[in-house]
């Protein structure tokens, strides 16, 4: 039994769709005006997932290639302090001030794109959101007030997205929580204040197959936190038991795969998504995938592990990404267990 495969949900951009794909980006064309180059884009990203041979693909996130800063353009009860620049990288992160209720009319863009890729393509079967606070993170309040106001929005917010999704007959839905995963290794946040940031959001789903996924920001292909460690994020992901079906952990910073070990100590209720193939390096070769999914299956059962890349690989260079992909399937071929 080989072990399975999946990924984290952003692709690189199709090279041939990348003009029309920007006018979208620009805000020059509607969702219903870019349909069928979203669907085309999303058509070429996952073959390419399928070509590598994965078990479970995505819809690649073309309809949002910079992660979550597409989101709070599309919200009402914020006004612009900073628009997002990327070619600044970490230092173009967009700022928005928060001045009344926080709102999506027209949706963050997940479920329909959930709608338009699982149209073209039955095998896809999983979704994904950024969380109430990763998505809220370049959010700034008047002075005298707290987060709690817009987080609560923010809350309401991704439910209804995975509400949709789910009554679109979605199968697993993936919350994107880099915010939780840097505020617990920073000890800025608490388990206990975190906790429902993440089982509000996920409650439309729990007849479904609920995932977070944890890692520590990836910006211009640089981590949000030069802190890196497994042990810090343990206490809160055993809290999650019975709130969260799987869990996909990036374990390719050193400090992070020194305590791979800690993995064990998760609840036999969940399956473990290993992020083990980075991103933000040159593709790991195939012995030292290998080499790490054998050491793994000494610390979780072989029928609780995944494997994965580290983070999405939409921000790779193209041909790079679908080496990494290859590279990790091909280890997880090799390494076969009873």
């Amino acid at each position: 039994m080989p072990i399975r495969t999946t990924v984290v949900g952003s692709w690189p951009i199709p090279f041939g769709q990348r003009l029309e794909l920007k006018r979208y980006y620009a805000g020059e064309l509607s969702d219903e005006e870019a349909n069928d180059v979203l669907q085309t884009a999303a058509r070429i990203a996952m073959d390419e997932q399928i070509a590598c041979g994965l078990d479970q693909i995505m819809g690649g996130e073309v309809f949002a290639p910079d992660f979550l800063h597409h989101i709070p353009p599309r919200l009402d009860g914020l006004q612009t302090l900073a628009p997002r620049i990327t070619s600044r990288g970490q230092q173009g992160v967009g700022r928005y001030q928060v001045a009344g209720t926080v709102t999506a009319p027209r949706g963050t863009g997940h479920a329909k794109a959930w709608r338009r890729e699982h149209a073209i393509e039955p095998r896809l079967d999983k979704a994904s959101v950024p969380s109430p606070l990763t998505i809220g993170g370049g959010f700034v309040v008047a002075e005298g007030s707290d987060e709690s106001a817009h987080l609560s929005d923010l809350i309401e917010v991704v439910q209804e997205e995975i509400a949709d999704m789910v009554g679109q007959g979605v199968k697993e839905i993936q919350l994107d929580a880099p915010g939780e995963a840097i505020g617990l290794v920073s000890e800025s946040r608490s388990a206990d204040s975190l906790y429902p940031l993440v089982a509000e959001p996920l409650a439309p789903a729990s007849e479904i197959i609920r995932t977070i996924h944890f890692c520590l920001g990836d910006i211009a292909r640089k981590p949000s936190i030069e802190v890196q460690n497994l042990r810090s994020l343990i206490p809160f992901i055993q809290k999650l038991e019975g709130v969260v079906d799987r869990v996909h952990v990036e374990c390719s910073y050193s400090g992070q795969w020194e305590e791979h070990a800690l993995l064990a100590e998760l609840p036999e209720s969940m399956e473990v998504i290993a992020g083990i193939a980075d991103v933000k390096s040159k593709p790991a070769p195939v012995t030292e995938l290998r080499k790490k999914i054998e050491q793994l299956v000494e610390v979780i059962p072989p029928e609780r592990l995944l494997v994965s890349t580290s983070c999405g690989v939409g921000r790779v260079p193209h041909d790079e990404a679908i080496r990494l992909m290859r590279n990790l399937v091909k280890a997880a071929h090799v390494v076969q267990v009873a």
